[in-house]
Parts: structure tokens; C-alpha cells; sequence
């Protein structure tokens, strides 16, 4: 089977799973990327981007079976703009998030569109694809609730035919070599994720922060990709932990994280 890949934030997990999936798959993948940032945008112009770029080389002559394509894009959008050999094909929505259900720090109204979104992408596939089942259970009880704060025309029949169609794909892991012994010394403890609130790094350093208080030993290593503007918190409690970090930032060779996890 040939697979059109459309990835508008290449980038970190999602590409991690891509990059992982096509890596233990039979099937002949084209992967069509975008760079991860800037996600507002992204969801708002790849459809164009990506409908304009399969009509240039190295794309315009090539033939797909189906398309594969992550929560980012706006699938009905792309279908509409994308040459008719490309729109007609079915297509696999695959959800690492949501925007009915990921948090946000200063919710707006606008960003119900991005909501909106999701739900129109997932009418528009052929089969609907989540990372977990709490994920999936989650995202339907919020747009059931989403819905219904619409004043007319709730399109409530909507979300059986979706709960119908989806599934749960879980995320592969490369495993990593458990050492034979631990090495001696108190526990360590790591942060891993990217430094940004949807992660909740308060809640995180709160319970660092009492172990510290109650007289405990441990080492602490901090990795995870930064941003300009990540929480203060990682700013805090660099200096309140100064004694306990071993390791305080991205770690950007593989093998270095690996051996890292690996204390």
C-alpha cells in the first residue's frame, strides 16, 4: 500500500511516531512535512500549503492509496483544495491531542475554532485513530458538551457515527537497555517533557519542592525541549535546586538522554 503522510507539526512526538511507524511498516510511505511551530498557524494554512504542494515536484505525478494525517491538519479543507486523484482517497485521522480538551492558560473564544476543526476533520475521515482510550473517551464527552452550547442545528447524531469509525493506535516506544544493577546513590528523579504549562511543571517542582523540605536525598535532572517563553517555574527552581540537578536542559544527542534515563 502506498501512504500519503501529511504532518503539518513535524516535530517532537508527532514525529516521533511517524518516523517510528513507517520505520516497522510493511507499506511505502511519502511523508509531506511542515515545520513544528508556530501550531495556531499551522492549523489554520496547511491545508493550502499542502494542497499547493502536491501539485509540485516531486509530488505531482506520484499516486497514493490512502491518506494518513495527524490532528493538525484541517482534513475537509485540504480535501477541497487538493487535486481530485488526492481528494477522493480515504483517509486516517490520527489524534495525538485535541483542542477540545488540551489546556490552555488563557482560553479565548476564537480558539473554539480550532475545536471546531478537529470535529470537521474527524466527520471528513474514513477512520478515526487515538493514542489512548482515555484520550478518545475524554475528547467525545467534551465535544458532546461542545455541541450543545451551540443555539440551533446541534449536529449531537455526529459523535455516535465518530465513536463508530475510531479506534485506538497506541504510540510504539524504542525500548531502552535496562542496566544489570543501579547505580548507588539517592533516587533520581527526571523531567522529560518539553518545558511548557500543558505539561503542569508547578505541580511537578511543588512535590521537588517538599521532598526538599522534608530532608530527602535525591539527584534531579531536567531535559525536555524549552521555549522563549516557558513557565518561570524552570527559571525558580534552577536556583532553589542549584544542590540536586545533575543534568538542566535539552540533551540533544540520543544516546546521552538514553544513558541519562538510564541512572
Amino acid at each position: 500500500m502506498r501512504i500519503l503522510a501529511l504532518e503539518p507539526y513535524y516535530g517532537g512526538s508527532h514525529q516521533a511516531f511517524l518516523d517510528g511507524w513507517i520505520a516497522h511498516s510493511r507499506h511505502q510511505w511519502t511523508v509531506v512535512p511542515l515545520p513544528a511551530y508556530h501550531w495556531k498557524w499551522r492549523m489554520r494554512h496547511a491545508a493550502i500549503t499542502m494542497a499547493r504542494q502536491l501539485t509540485e515536484p516531486p509530488y505531482q505525478d506520484t499516486s497514493w492509496d490512502i491518506i494518513f494525517c495527524s490532528d493538525m491538519l484541517n482534513l475537509p479543507e485540504f480535501r477541497g483544495l487538493a487535486p481530485a486523484r488526492i481528494a477522493s482517497l480515504k483517509a486516517c485521522l490520527y489524534f495525538h491531542e485535541n483542542q477540545l480538551t488540551y489546556p490552555s492558560q488563557q482560553p479565548r473564544e476564537w480558539d473554539y475554532h480550532f475545536s471546531f476543526t478537529n470535529f470537521t476533520s474527524a466527520i471528513s475521515a474514513d477512520g478515526i485513530w487515538f493514542n489512548t482510550a482515555f484520550h478518545r473517551d475524554e475528547m467525545f464527552a467534551a465535544l458532546t458538551e461542545f455541541l450543545q452550547r451551540m443555539p440551533d442545528h446541534q449536529p449531537l447524531s455526529e459523535v455516535t457515527r465518530l465513536q463508530e469509525k475510531s479506534t485506538v493506535q497506541h504510540p510504539g516506544i524504542d525500548l531502552i537497555d535496562q542496566p544489570s544493577s543501579r547505580q548507588p546513590g539517592p533516587p533520581r528523579i527526571t523531567w522529560a517533557a518539553r518545558w511548557e504549562h500543558d505539561k503542569d511543571p508547578e505541580l511537578f517542582f511543588q512535590a521537588v519542592y517538599r521532598l526538599k523540605e522534608q530532608g530527602l536525598k535525591f539527584r534531579l535532572n531536567v531535559l525536555g525541549q524549552s521555549f522563549r517563553s516557558s513557565p518561570e517555574i524552570f527559571q525558580t527552581a534552577q536556583k532553589e535546586l542549584a544542590n540536586e540537578i545533575d543534568q538542566w536542559g535539552f540533551l540533544e544527542d540520543l544516546n546521552d538522554y538514553r544513558a541519562t534515563l538510564q541512572q
